[in-house]
């Protein structure tokens, strides 16, 4: 098959972390990839940036990375993409007609694949006007309006958002969730037939998030790693951080602090230099941000312990999880949770919260799910954890062999179904 990708607000080869790359860029950029390697071939379409940068980027064989001019070639924030959709439809339907860009002419699409509503929205019309079949994900659904709660998902960029996903959602040939629980929640906001959801979780490159080979680090950690804006729950982990410290020296100090550890102030010896690592970059809508992060850190008496280490690349971050003592993910909202995944490969339990929704089909037996979002909860979890050298090793060998059943094969293999039934 020939595949269209669109992804109008964020490139695919963007690094997550920065800006508004996260999890989606890597899935789209992944699934891309795998579908390659299936035999199909990827038309990644995705807005201008940048004006310097090719209109068409060979990323490997089968796939391509195609810019559209739409608005101004620079980066825009969420919250100013909407003026974007309809240029963006524009040059879609004029390259997907037969118009030339970078100096070639695209041959005829079977599937075009919308991730995000900005995309579905720009890509939907033109996909009915040309009768190609349109797929939609979102990758996350929005909260209802005058929620009042983070946990009831992202809170709208702009006015569009809700009544777009509703459009997409029903007007699409089908919908592809990424968990049972994202699933269940556009059929329910969205009154999306539900024989017309499938479901194709994300995978994980379990080749490049291995386990550590060699002692851990003298400077033990514990790992966040997400964009840094409120829905992602940065500030529950420095407030949990600074009460693990706070057990931590305790138990090593007396025997009440080890009774209070269950007795393990031994094993948990080796963590009093206990550290906090945050990597990821502000969202654009929310660049003040990582500065009162810093001054809740200062409150805590714990800025000494913590480390901001910014966007992270690939590498850096299969890095940093692999050498972590465990992976923290106190998110309001995830519909699956990549990055637990991606910690689970390397070796590395992870404590979440149960309520975030999709985090519950993405953590293997051992890791840690909270029913409560109290600090005081999570360190009394944690440090029980990081004192059972026992249960720790056996939650990272479950995480592992959950993540090799979780691969970006699996992931491809189920999109192919879904678009062959379509097609069909």
């Amino acid at each position: 098959m020939r595949i269209g990708f669109i992804s109008l607000h964020t490139s695919p080869l963007a690094e997550p972390g920065r800006a508004d790359a996260g999890g989606m860029n890597v899935v789209v950029n992944r699934t891309a990839c795998q579908l390659a390697e299936l035999g199909h071939e990827v038309e990644m379409f995705t807005r201008r940036s940048d004006p310097e940068a090719p209109a068409v980027t060979e990323v490997r064989e089968g796939v391509r990375l195609i810019l559209l001019d739409a608005g101004p070639a620079a980066p825009l924030a969420k919250s100013e993409m909407e003026r974007a959709i309809e240029p963006f439809s524009a040059e879609l339907r004029r390259v997907l007609s037969g118009g030339a860009i970078g100096g070639i002419t695209l041959e005829p699409l079977d599937v075009i694949h919308s991730h995000h509503w900005f995309s579905g929205v720009a890509a939907l019309p033109v996909a009915r006007e040309l009768g190609i079949a349109h797929i939609q994900s979102y990758h996350s659904v929005a909260a209802p309006k005058n929620a009042s709660s983070l946990a009831l998902g992202e809170p709208s960029e702009s006015e569009g958002r809700i009544d777009g996903e509703r459009r997409v959602g029903q007007g699409s040939d089908l919908v592809v969730a990424v968990s049972h629980i994202e699933a269940d929640t556009i059929v329910a906001r969205y009154r999306v037939p539900d024989d017309k959801v499938r479901i194709a979780r994300p995978g994980v490159g379990v080749e490049f998030f291995t386990p550590r080979t060699c002692p851990p680090p003298e400077q033990p950690y514990l790992l966040f790693a997400a964009r840094l804006q409120p829905l992602k729950g940065a500030d529950l982990a420095l407030e949990m951080f600074a009460k693990v410290r706070e057990q931590l020296n305790g138990a090593a100090g007396g025997a009440g602090g080890a009774d209070a550890a269950g007795g393990a102030s031994g094993a948990l010896e080796r963590y009093r230099g206990l550290r906090l690592v945050l990597a990821g970059a502000a969202s654009d809508d929310h660049d003040a941000y990582p500065d009162e992060l810093r001054a809740q850190a200062e409150r805590l008496g714990v800025a000494d312990a913590v480390d901001f280490a910014g966007a992270c690349s690939r590498e850096k971050l299969a890095c940093l999880m692999r050498e972590a003592a465990l992976f923290v993910l106190p998110s309001w909202s995830e519909t699956f949770g990549l990055v637990a995944l991606e910690s689970q490969a390397s070796g590395v339990p992870m404590i979440g919260w149960l309520g975030a929704g999709g985090l519950a089909e993405a953590v293997a037996p051992g890791g840690l799910l909270m029913e409560s979002r109290d600090a005081d909860d999570w360190a009394e979890a944690i440090v029980h954890l990081l004192g059972d050298d026992k249960r720790l090793a056996a939650a990272g060998e479950s995480a592992r062999e959950f993540a090799l059943e979780h691969t970006w094969r699996h992931t491809a293999t189920d999109l192919v179904c879904a678009y062959q039934e379509v097609l069909a």
